[in-house]
């Protein structure tokens, strides 16, 4: 997916966390979920279009969110206005 998506120009770069344990309460009950999760860097005006990628390589069940960027350092600032998206 990571492979598509970078080839498409849909986002900058990505990583993949194997086995991550997301843990929640739900009716008083404790919960532990495993998932594999892909965080990628991307413009805000290409989220559709990464949505609907992902929907038709993987499925419609893909839980997919966008977390803004509402402030970073120097360096991150600089890493991001070099990448060619």
């Amino acid at each position: 997916m990571i492979q598509f998506l970078l080839k498409e120009k849909l986002i900058a770069c990505a990583s993949i966390d194997k086995n991550n344990i997301s843990y929640n309460l739900r009716e008083e009950a404790f919960s532990e979920e495993v998932y594999d999760v892909i965080t990628a860097l991307s413009k805000a005006s290409l989220f559709n279009a990464i949505v609907a990628a992902v929907e038709t390589k993987i499925g419609a069940e893909t839980p997919i969110n966008s977390t803004p960027i509402v402030g970073s350092n120097r360096l991150f600032d600089h890493t991001i206005k070099a990448i060619p998206i």
